[in-house]
């Protein structure tokens, strides 16, 4: 009954319109900071403690979309937050949205910040919405700007093929480029990974990393 279940929810005919129509609508991004204002983001916070219960840190988040990610999670009367995000509009509204903290409309692949600037590099749920070429070039300039004791703390969504609704989800994102752990690894040929992990958040199965130059 799951197989012919799944079968028929992954027919392009039925998939096409709810997918398309998720688009459409989180494009927006009034939308988009509604939508995840439906999310946990302490589960993001928990996991990445170690880094982010941190005083006088430099922290940029790439991918950083309308900033709540950030204001739940990163303390900004502390450290000093900048955020970044190709989309305008995105951009426009954390700006609206937020006091503390900076955020820029930048293209990843070309950061304009000095070298080793950043103690801490943040991406939440950024790579699976970016192929492997702009991944890549991205990583390069995230090596050029953390510090040389820096971090980068990463999270994405992964499938597990025995949750029906993790496949469903993943089905329906956004992103076009969910990958497998390794998959995401591949990305940082220039990083040392000093821990991974898996976590539930969201309804989502997603991985984590914590990397160092």
């Amino acid at each position: 009954m799951k197989k012919i279940l799944i079968k028929f929810l992954f027919n392009p005919l039925f998939l096409f319109p709810f997918k398309k129509g998720i688009q459409i609508l989180l494009k927006n991004p009034y939308f988009f900071k509604i939508q995840q204002k439906m999310n946990d983001y302490k589960v993001i916070a928990n996991e990445f403690k170690d880094h982010l219960n941190s005083k006088n840190k430099k922290i940029l988040e790439i991918g950083c979309s309308t900033g709540n990610i950030a204001r739940e999670i990163i303390d900004m009367d502390n450290n000093s937050y900048y955020g970044v995000d190709i989309s305008k509009e995105y951009i426009e509204v954390a700006n609206k949205s937020t006091i503390k903290g900076k955020f820029f409309q930048m293209d990843a692949r070309e950061l304009d910040f000095s070298n080793e600037s950043f103690d801490i590099v943040m991406l939440s749920s950024v790579l699976h919405h970016i192929d492997d070429d702009t991944g890549k070039n991205c990583f390069k300039e995230i090596h050029r700007v953390l510090k040389k004791d820096g971090v980068v703390i990463i999270s994405e969504p992964i499938v597990n093929y025995k949750s029906l609704i993790s496949i469903i989800l993943c089905k329906l994102d956004r992103g076009n480029f969910i990958r497998t752990t390794d998959e995401y690894q591949s990305l940082f040929k220039n990083f040392i990974i000093k821990a991974t992990n898996r976590f539930k958040f969201g309804g989502h199965f997603f991985c984590s990393f914590v990397l160092k130059k």
